[in-house]
C-alpha cells in the first residue's frame, strides 16, 4: 500500500525513536497532533506499525527472480508478406515475466523485490523508472557492456503470433553462483517466484535453496523454447503455472480438451510438484494438486479466442494476493483467473486499473453471480420434481 509523504516521514523519525510521543513528532514535522494521531492510526491499520512503542512491522517481500525487458509487439495491418515493408502499429512496454509479476503484487499492495540482471543502458532506465512505483528494483545488477533483454513479436491482424524474436543473452549471467550473492535476500523472502528464463543449474539451486528454508517456491513458464530450463525434479515447488501450448511441446501430447488439460495436469505432478495451473489463455483452466484436489474452469461466454500475454503472470499475482489472505485454495485459483481476465481485456503486460479494492469488487461479483446461477438452477430442478 503506498505511503504519502507525511506517513514516510513519520516512519522515518520512528526508526530513528521507536519512543518518540505524539506531540515530539508534531512538532518536528510541523503538523497538529491530532493529524500525527490519525496518520499513526493508519500506518497501524496498514500495518506498517504495531502498536505502541511505534514498532515497525518487518514486511517480508515476494522475492521474484528472472527476466525483466523492454517487449516490442508490432500489430500488422495485413497479412505478412515477406521481403517487403510491412505497415505495423508498434505497442512498446517494459516487461519481462519475474517484472510483470512484481508489478502486479505492487498495484496490489504487497511487497515485492525484484532479483534480475539488465544491461546498464537506457533501456535498463526506462524500465527502471517504471517499476521503481511497484517494487523495490535495488537488488537487480546491471552489467557495463551488457544489453538489457529485448522481445519483439509480429502479430497478425486476428493477434496471432507471426514470429517472434528475442536477445536474452544476458540471462546466461542468472548463474547459481549468482544467486548465492544474494542469499540474504531470498531468506527474508515471504515468497519466492521464479520464471523459466532462468538456467536450469539455476532453478536446481533455487530449489534445493527453497527445500533447505522452507520458503513457498512458484515457478513460471515463459516459451515453448524455454522448458529446456526445467529440472527433471520439482520436488518441493509449491506451484508452477505452465501454459497448454508448452505442456503439450514437453509432452509430446494434444492439450486442448477438458480431459487433456487434467491429463497432462497429472502428468506435471509426477515430476514431485505440490500442484499445478496448466492455462489456455483466458478460455480454460485446470487446477491440480498433489493431495488429488482438481479444479476446472471455462470461460464459456466471454474468451476472446485471441492471444494474449501477461495472462499467467497475472494470475499468479492473484493467487499470492488471495493466499495472503488466508482464501481457501478454490477462491485464490479465482483471484488468479479473475486478474487474468481483466488483464486479456485490456491488451496489456499489467492492467493499469489494478488495486486491491478492484479485485475485491470483482472477485465478489463473480461470485455473486456463481451463487445466482446455481439458486437459480436449483429452483429449476425443484420445479421439475414437483411437476413429474
Amino acid at each position: 500500500m503506498d505511503l504519502n509523504e507525511k506517513e514516510k516521514r513519520i516512519l522515518a523519525a520512528i526508526k530513528i525513536n521507536p519512543y518518540i510521543s505524539q506531540q515530539q513528532l508534531a512538532d518536528q514535522i510541523g503538523l497538529s497532533r491530532s493529524t500525527i494521531a490519525n496518520l499513526i492510526s493508519g500506518l497501524i491499520k496498514k500495518d506498517y506499525l504495531i502498536g505502541k512503542a511505534y514498532i515497525l512491522a518487518e514486511k517480508k517481500p515476494v522475492v521474484c527472480i528472472g527476466a525483466a525487458n523492454i517487449d516490442r509487439r508490432y500489430l500488422l495491418n495485413e497479412p505478412l508478406t515477406m521481403r517487403i515493408t510491412n505497415d505495423v502499429k508498434e505497442r512498446f512496454s517494459v516487461g519481462g515475466c519475474a517484472r510483470n509479476v512484481a508489478e502486479n503484487l505492487g498495484r496490489l499492495g504487497i511487497e515485492s523485490t525484484l532479483l534480475s540482471i539488465v544491461g546498464d543502458d537506457s533501456y535498463w532506465q526506462i524500465i527502471k523508472e517504471h517499476s521503481d512505483q511497484f517494487m523495490d528494483v535495488s537488488q537487480v545488477d546491471a552489467l557495463k557492456n551488457e544489453s538489457t533483454g529485448v522481445f519483439i513479436e509480429v502479430l497478425n491482424a486476428k493477434g496471432a503470433i507471426e514470429f517472434s524474436l528475442t536477445d536474452m543473452t544476458i540471462y546466461h549471467y542468472m548463474t547459481p553462483e549468482w544467486l548465492n550473492k544474494h542469499l540474504s535476500l531470498l531468506k527474508e523472502a515471504e515468497y519466492l517466484v521464479a520464471d523459466l528464463n532462468l538456467p536450469k543449474e539455476t532453478l536446481e539451486f533455487l530449489i534445493s535453496f527453497k527445500l533447505a528454508n522452507q520458503i513457498p517456491l512458484v515457478l513460471i513458464s515463459v516459451s515453448v523454447p524455454k522448458m529446456k530450463n526445467l529440472p527433471t525434479n520439482l520436488k518441493g515447488v509449491d506451484l508452477f503455472i505452465v501454459k497448454y501450448n508448452e505442456s503439450a511441446a514437453f509432452f509430446e501430447l494434444p492439450v486442448n480438451t477438458k480431459g487433456e488439460m487434467e491429463k497432462v495436469a497429472s502428468k506435471w505432478l509426477e515430476f514431485g510438484l505440490k500442484s499445478v495451473v496448466v492455462t489456455r489463455n483466458d478460455e480454460q483452466v485446470v487446477f491440480k494438486t498433489d493431495k488429488k484436489k482438481s479444479y476446472y474452469y471455462v470461460n464459456k461466454d466471454n474468451a476472446s479466442k485471441r492471444y494474449n500475454w501477461g495472462l499467467n503472470e497475472a494470475g499468479c499475482a492473484g493467487i499470492i494476493y488471495a493466499y495472503k489472505k488466508r482464501k481457501a485454495t478454490k477462491e485464490r485459483l479465482q483471484y488468479g483467473l479473475m486478474n487474468a481476465y481483466q488483464t486479456s481485456k485490456t491488451l496489456r503486460l499489467i492492467r493499469p486499473n489494478l488495486t486491491a479494492n478492484q479485485l475485491e469488487k470483482e472477485v465478489s461479483l463473480f461470485f455473486k453471480i456463481e451463487k445466482d446461477k446455481a439458486d437459480k438452477n436449483k429452483q429449476m430442478q425443484d420445479r421439475a420434481l414437483k411437476e413429474e
